[in-house]
């Protein structure tokens, strides 16, 4: 952009000068001290034209004034640019920096929890194949009590049918013997309902039961001795009736244990079932979360290596942009460092033609 200005700078003076005077070419004297490169090459051959064309130097200092002028400006706007430009790319770097941070520690604590959750998970699947385990074996209690139970009354059903049996066998057998005893029976009789009650025993109980053998013997003794069979008769019909009434409250206190036992399986399967039904829930939500983790997991791995290049990206053009500013801002001080000094040259050189006509006008005077 300084060539183009020297090029229109040069317009100007070839149109506005004309031929160069005495002055000048001292001025240009001057010029040929500045150190030899392109900027300051182009700036002589401006001067040189202005000069060449005569007079009006005054212009040409003027004229240098704006062009430093234009290029501090140009600094000034640069480093405004730069300054701003170089605060965005700082702002998205700190963003970009945060955001990988999170995303670190995000995979980390993803990390932990799939861990964690991976424990979890195996915990309750143990737990849940031992309440498993214990519903099986307490399926298996409840099915072998009830077995018991029914095999404990089917025994019951036939001890109180033969206890019966025996009892209204006996009382029938005693009445029989009672009638025997009887002083009024005859002994013809007598043998007669003893004969009988011995054949029925035989068909009831059998011929080898010792009923039937006790009931044969009232046959062969008198009456005292009947008496005493009779009495003990009587003792084992006691004993029979005694030990059915307590088989009856046996069996009460049994189908009482019995339903309590069923009450108490009954309750304890509820609460299995229940704590089972909430463990595979717990599973089964954490298999979930699981799930959820890993996905998050995978996209937190491609988001991670993006980060990280979008992150070296805007570094290296945050650095190419800064080293292309500092070029600028080099190139543009050593242009205002020739500019600068084309300045001072011309301007001593006018003040010194000014002291010089004004020295000569005093000595006309």
């Amino acid at each position: 952009m300084s060539l183009i200005r020297f090029n229109i700078l040069a317009l100007t003076i070839g149109v506005c000068l004309s031929a160069m005077t005495p002055q000048a070419s001292l001025l240009m004297k001057s010029f040929h001290q500045f150190s030899q490169s392109p900027y300051s090459d182009q700036l002589k051959e401006l001067v040189q034209i202005k000069l060449e064309t005569g007079g009006q130097v005054d212009e040409v200092l003027k004229l240098i004034q704006e062009l430093l002028d234009s290029l501090k400006q140009d600094q000034v706007d640069d480093d405004v640019a730069h300054s701003r430009q170089m605060a965005v790319f700082d702002l998205n770097i700190s963003e970009l920096e945060d955001d990988l941070s999170r995303l670190n520690t995000d995979l980390a604590n993803a990390n932990v929890l799939i861990q964690t959750l991976a424990e979890l998970l195996v915990i309750l699947r143990e737990t849940i194949l031992t309440y498993e385990k214990q519903l099986a074996i307490l399926n298996e209690q409840e099915q072998f009590i009830r077995n018991a139970r029914a095999a404990d009354v089917k025994a019951y059903n036939r001890r109180v049918e033969q206890a019966n049996k025996v009892i209204n066998a006996l009382t029938l057998i005693i009445e029989k013997l009672s009638r025997a005893v009887d002083q009024q029976t005859s002994e013809q009789d007598r043998q007669a309902i003893l004969t009988q009650i011995h054949a029925e025993c035989h068909e009831q109980f059998g011929p080898n039961h010792p009923i039937t053998i006790l009931v044969k013997l009232t046959t062969r003794f008198d009456v005292p001795t009947v008496q005493r069979i009779l009495e003990k008769l009587e003792q084992i019909r006691d004993g029979a009736n005694k030990s059915l009434n307590e088989d009856i409250e046996a069996e009460k206190v049994a189908s009482d244990n019995f339903d309590t036992s069923m009450n108490e399986i009954e309750t304890l399967r509820k609460r299995l079932s229940t704590d089972l039904e909430n463990l595979n829930q717990q599973f089964n939500d954490k298999f979930n979360q699981q799930k959820i983790v890993l996905a998050q997991k995978e996209q937190l791995l491609i988001d991670i290596p993006i980060t990280e290049e979008l992150l070296r990206l805007t570094k290296e053009q945050q650095e190419q942009y800064h080293q292309a500013y500092l070029s600028r801002q080099t190139q543009r001080q050593s242009e205002i460092e020739v500019v600068q000094k084309a300045y001072n040259l011309v301007f001593d050189h006018v003040d010194s033609v000014k002291k010089s006509e004004d020295l000569t006008a005093k000595l006309s005077s």
